[in-house]
C-alpha cells in the first residue's frame, strides 16, 4: 500500500496518522472523564498531542517505547517461529487454520504489510496507554487522591490552587483543590500566569 507513494505523499499519510492518533486518543481520555473534547480541539492541538505527551512524561514514553519494541519483535520474529514449531502438531492445527495462516506468515516473512502493522500496532498501543490514564484518573478524582500541582494566576489577579488535568492552545483542564470536578478555563484573555507548585 505505501510502497509506491512519493515523499509528499508519505508526509500526507504521516500528517493525517498523527491527527487521528492524537483526537482519537485524546477524545477516549477526555470521554472517560466526561468532557467532550471534540468541542475544545483544533487540528494543531490534535497534531501536536502525542508528541507532547511523550515529551513532558519521559517514564510514560521509555515504557511505550520497550512495550512496542517488545511488540514488534514478537509478531516479526518470535510468533513466526512459534509458528513453525508447533505447525504440525495436531493439537495446534485443531486449534488454527493453519492454511490461512501458512499465507499471513508468508506475507510476513516477505516483510508485506509490516509498515501498516507497524503503525496500527503503535495507534492500538497510544490509545490503549491513554484509556488506561484516563480510568486512572478518574479513579484517583473519585477517591480525592489528587492533589495540586500548579497555581493559576488570573487576569484580575485572583489564584487558584488547581490539579491540572491537561492543556491545549486554547483551554487547560484542571480540578481546583478540594473538588472533584472538572473545570474547563479558555487561557486568552483568562490566565495571566500557571505556576507550577513545589512537590511535597
Amino acid at each position: 500500500m505505501f510502497k509506491n507513494l512519493s515523499l509528499q505523499e508519505y508526509f500526507y499519510v504521516g500528517y493525517i496518522y498523527l491527527i487521528l492518533l492524537g483526537i482519537v486518543s485524546d477524545a477516549i481520555f477526555y470521554a472517560i472523564l466526561g468532557i467532550p473534547y471534540l468541542n475544545y480541539v483544533s487540528i494543531l492541538d490534535a497534531l501536536v498531542s502525542p508528541f507532547s505527551l511523550l515529551t513532558n512524561n519521559w517514564k510514560l514514553t521509555i515504557v511505550l517505547v520497550i512495550a512496542f519494541s517488545f511488540m514488534y519483535v514478537y509478531t516479526t520474529k518470535w510468533s513466526f517461529r512459534i509458528y513453525k514449531r508447533f505447525r504440525d502438531k495436531k493439537w495446534y492445527q485443531k486449534i488454527y487454520n493453519v492454511e490461512k495462516w501458512d499465507k499471513l506468515y508468508k506475507d510476513m516473512e516477505d516483510k508485506k504489510n509490516l509498515r501498516q502493522g507497524i503503525l496500527f500496532l503503535f495507534f492500538l498501543m497510544f490509545v490503549s496507554m491513554r484509556l488506561g490514564m484516563g480510568i486512572g484518573v478518574q479513579r484517583r478524582i473519585s477517591t480525592s487522591e489528587l492533589k495540586p500541582n500548579y497555581q493559576l494566576v488570573f487576569k484580575d489577579n485572583s489564584e487558584k490552587k488547581i490539579r491540572l488535568i491537561g492543556q491545549n492552545s486554547a483551554f487547560i483542564f484542571y480540578i481546583e483543590d478540594g473538588e472533584r470536578i472538572i473545570a474547563v478555563t479558555p487561557i486568552a484573555d483568562n490566565v495571566k500566569q500557571i505556576k507550577r507548585l513545589p512537590k511535597k
